[in-house]
């Protein structure tokens, strides 16, 4: 078994464009599609198995001697793929610590779908101690917002993410 060995931001930033290294993203696909790290793979955690390594190790190049190292949003998943992958692979494993999100710069804006999620939630904590306090009617804030939310789960439109983006730290140069 493969021993399994933490890496910080700095130090994926300073080894990620080496040979010696072999950066594996193991978010979904489309996630992968959307943020994805220079000089990086993807495989996806739900696709990683005995029945694939041979598989991924020759499409790969996989050296031996590589370093590989896992990456996904926040370091969860990259933490499950090394403990299916130290049994796999002879290869010395890195888990990237907190993931993607340890890499972006700390004052990039948060992400809409964040800003929906906060604002969302506001508004139906606001609505249930609204109705609570203030007066019942004011219980159909949370259930607009939660229709809202089911409305944008099944036509993948967000008419509340559409105003964030127009907001004004949500403008880009």
């Amino acid at each position: 078994m493969t021993t399994i060995n933490k890496m910080s931001a700095e130090q994926f930033r300073a080894c990620q464009h080496s040979p010696d290294y072999c950066v594996i993203d193991v978010r979904d696909r489309e996630e992968f599609a959307g943020q994805a790290e220079p000089n990086s793979c993807n495989w996806p955690l739900n696709s990683i198995s005995a029945e694939t390594v041979a598989d991924f190790v020759k499409a790969r190049g996989l050296q031996p001697d590589q370093t590989v190292v896992l990456l996904c949003a926040r370091g969860m998943r990259a933490g499950m793929a090394a403990e299916k992958l130290s049994t796999l692979l002879p290869n010395r494993i890195a888990v990237v610590e907190g993931g993607h999100a340890s890499l972006a710069p700390a004052d990039a804006p948060l992400s809409i779908e964040r800003q929906v999620r906060i604002a969302a939630g506001s508004l139906v904590l606001l609505g249930g101690i609204g109705s609570l306090l203030v007066h019942p009617a004011l219980l159909g804030i949370s259930a607009f917002v939660g229709a809202g939310l089911v409305f944008a789960g099944m036509t993948d439109w967000c008419g509340m993410g559409l105003l964030l983006m127009k907001m004004p730290w949500n403008r880009h140069a």
